[in-house]
Formats: structure tokens, sequence, C-alpha cells
């Protein structure tokens, strides 16, 4: 957290991490009687990304706060066998708080300031997936990032 002047304020944090499965085996026996042997050890762990970077300003003067927040996060695996993952994708959001007084709070939010498209998540249909080429330019359902909103909001605190 930066604050190079009174009521400006900068949080910037960068996150690195290395998400693996370890030991994670399994050999499932079928009620036709078909065994498939599964070993993820070493796969990333789906739904983490390895990489975030945020960048969160805002600025304060009297009752006003005035905010933007832009994240940065890297590809995800969809799946186990790490066959199928979503790009990394930018959030944007940004806003307004008035405080009329200690107890009541007023708020303008947007959320997805540039509009941007993207999915996150994970597929448990797709979990055992090897070959991704099947899934070329397929359907799936999955978490999709908000769309372009304006949301109002009154915080009321006791």
């Amino acid at each position: 957290m930066i604050t190079p002047a009174k009521g400006l304020s900068f949080h910037v944090q960068f996150t690195l991490r290395n998400p693996r499965y370890e030991n994670f085996i399994f050999s499932p026996t079928f009620s036709d009687g078909v065994t498939e042997h599964h070993d993820f050890s070493g796969k990333n762990v789906t739904n983490l990304h390895k990489m975030e970077i945020i960048f969160d300003p805002s600025y304060s003067f009297g009752p006003w706060r005035l905010w933007l927040n832009t994240r940065y996060i890297s590809k995800q695996y969809i799946n186990k066998t790490n066959s199928l993952y979503f790009k990394g994708r930018l959030e944007t959001f940004g806003g307004a708080d008035y405080r009329l007084n200690q107890n009541i709070k007023f708020s303008l939010n947007i959320i997805n300031l540039l509009n941007q498209k993207g999915a996150s998540g994970r597929i448990s249909s797709a979990d055992l997936v090897e070959d991704a080429s099947q899934y070329k330019n397929y359907v799936m359902s999955g978490t999709f990032i908000r769309p372009f909103t304006i949301e109002l909001g009154v915080s009321i605190s006791f």
C-alpha cells in the first residue's frame, strides 16, 4: 500500500504460485469390470492460476471516495489432465462511495468497465479428457466473468 498524497492511495499486489497436485493417483473399477488408471501428480490444480496482478488506486476527499481496480489473472486449467484451459484475462472495476454519516454509505459500482469477455472455473465433465482437440469449437458450460454492470447500493451499519 502506497500513499503518495493526502487522500490518494495505491494498492498493488503481485501473486505468483505453482499449485500442483501431489500423490493424486487412483484406479477406479466400473460396474462393467473396466479399470482405469489415473495419475494427476504434478499437474496444475484446476481453477487456480499461477499469476495474479492487482492495481487498486483510490482517492478520498471529504465524504467521497473514488476507486478503480484492475486485475490480471493468468491461464487457468479446466480439467485435471491439464489438456483444457481458459486463457488469461483482465478484469476491471470502478466506483464512487459517498459517506453520509458514520452509519450510512451510498455507492456506485461499475463492474467490467472495459466489457472484457472470458470464463473461469472448471468443467467437471471434462476432468478426464486427455485429447483436447475434440473440444475445439465446442460449446461447454462454465462460469463466465460478469458483464458490464452498474450497481447502486446503500450500506447501513449499526
